[in-house]
């Protein structure tokens, strides 16, 4: 009998309800079974005028902390490596204060939009058990510089502005990468943009994108070269 009973129990135990935890800005939303996303942004779909391509869709866990442990490490052993008062010392340990006060969870690089979610079951998906993030905003007015800038932080966005613009705008450190830098998309593609006078691209920059000022690596520094690429990989996994 006993073991009967618990044969019933484990069956019982197998088909145990989901919980689906979803955070949209600041409010709490609980659902007790897998739930499209649609159903998820008919809550809030008509309450504001929201800008969809810049939407943050994250899943709640400790995943991206490992990158983040290993871009510190890198850091920290390139550091080691130079005198305390050298400015590439400096601006490392600047670079390390910034991506330990980054707020991160991991990144659904998926777009999300009301609309396509609710004609298009390839942007549709069943979000299963779990706890999420939707960052939703009217249409933003940021950008947000990182890396080798003195002052790291959101900036105005300028419409039709191109990465070197933003550049020209700021304070570089004297260590900064003169010829290129990443843009994080607000869909979380990284880009690598050349900013050099004789090879410049001239991409415009959508609201709420980002912007990384790498650290300058010669062609005997391949680990800074390294370096540079984690950390625009592991800016993808901010939350803004």
């Amino acid at each position: 009998m006993k073991f009967m009973v618990g044969v019933i129990l484990s069956v019982l135990a197998s088909f145990s309800v989901a919980e689906v935890n979803i955070k949209i800005n600041k409010q709490q939303y609980r659902f007790q079974q897998p739930v499209r996303l649609s159903q998820v942004l008919s809550i809030v779909a008509t309450n504001q005028d929201w800008y969809w391509p810049a939407t943050g869709f994250y899943q709640l866990d400790e995943s991206v902390e490992p990158q983040r442990d290993e871009v510190l490490s890198l850091i920290n052993t390139l550091i080691v490596e130079l005198e305390p008062n050298n400015e590439r010392a400096i601006g490392l340990q600047a670079l390390r204060q910034q991506i330990e006060s980054w707020k991160l969870a991991k990144r659904i690089k998926r777009p999300v939009s009301y609309d396509l979610a609710r004609v298009n079951m390839a942007h549709n998906p069943k979000l299963l058990d779990g706890e999420y993030l939707l960052s939703l905003s009217p249409r933003p007015d940021l950008v947000y510089l990182s890396g080798l800038v003195k002052t790291p932080g959101p900036y105005q966005h300028l419409p039709g502005a191109n990465a070197h613009q933003y550049t020209q705008n700021i304070t570089l450190r004297d260590d900064a990468d003169p010829d290129f830098v990443y843009v994080i998309t607000p869909s979380g593609d990284v880009q690598k943009i050349k900013t050099a006078y004789w090879n410049r691209e001239y991409i415009q920059l959508m609201p709420k994108s980002q912007l990384y000022v790498p650290i300058f690596s010669y062609l005997l520094t391949p680990s800074l070269s390294e370096l540079n690429q984690k950390v625009a990989e592991l800016a993808v996994h901010r939350v803004l």
